[in-house]
């Protein structure tokens, strides 16, 4: 069955948090439990799936039906959020990216991949790994960044990837779109690309000067 573009739509600003929520979750739950910033980030981010997922149409709200009781949750405490986080946040991920594979922004999300043990697969087994679903656009981003990332650093660092490729595509969806092509719109829009790309460049600068420095971003 087709996905409409509300539903893609929907679904990209879903994943587009749960990157983060996933990349954060990979620390040591008692390290992140006992910061109070973090525990706040990933609450907030976790809403803000739960949120964008009301967009979903009522058929691809059903396929997120074993996630709604976790995100539903979170307001009750922190180790609420942690089951969030850990649990729903695979489960909405392995759902939702499917409906976007031609994206451009698919080619950073993270997919969620069951080890299985004989014929069933243990939800403690259920891991994530960083698989593109298209080529990369540019050069391989992991040849410009150090080896070993953080969870904050990797949650940070597909922020900014994902923000910069989309800053693209809206540009280039306009170059292809508009008719009139007006000079002051175009620089508008140009310099939103420039500006995400910028982001991501200082972000890996970062990350380059902190490893330097022999300290995590």
């Amino acid at each position: 069955m087709t996905t409409s573009a509300d539903d893609r739509k929907a679904a990209l600003e879903v994943l587009r948090h749960a990157q983060f929520v996933f990349g954060l979750s990979r620390y040591p739950k008692k390290q992140v439990l006992g910061a109070p910033a973090d525990v706040k980030a990933l609450r907030e981010r976790l809403e803000a799936m739960r949120e964008a997922a009301h967009s979903l149409s009522p058929a691809q709200q059903q396929k997120l039906a074993p996630a709604w009781a976790d995100l539903d949750a979170i307001e009750s405490g922190t180790e609420a959020v942690w089951k969030a986080a850990k649990r729903a946040t695979p489960k909405v991920i392995a759902e939702l990216t499917p409906l976007v594979r031609d994206e451009p922004e698919a080619a950073f999300l993270i997919t969620p991949v069951a080890k299985r043990r004989g014929k069933a697969a243990s939800e403690a087994e259920v891991e994530a790994s960083a698989v593109k679903t298209r080529p990369e656009p540019e050069e391989d981003v992991a040849k410009k960044v150090p080896a070993g990332l953080t969870g904050k650093e990797l949650a940070g660092l597909q922020l900014a990837i994902q923000e910069r490729a989309t800053a693209d595509e809206a540009y280039l969806a306009w170059l292809r779109g508009s008719e009139s092509l007006p000079l002051a719109e175009w620089k508008k829009r140009r310099a939103n690309s420039e500006r995400a790309r910028r982001a991501e460049e200082r972000y890996i600068e970062k990350l380059f000067r902190s490893r330097s420095a022999g300290k995590p971003g």
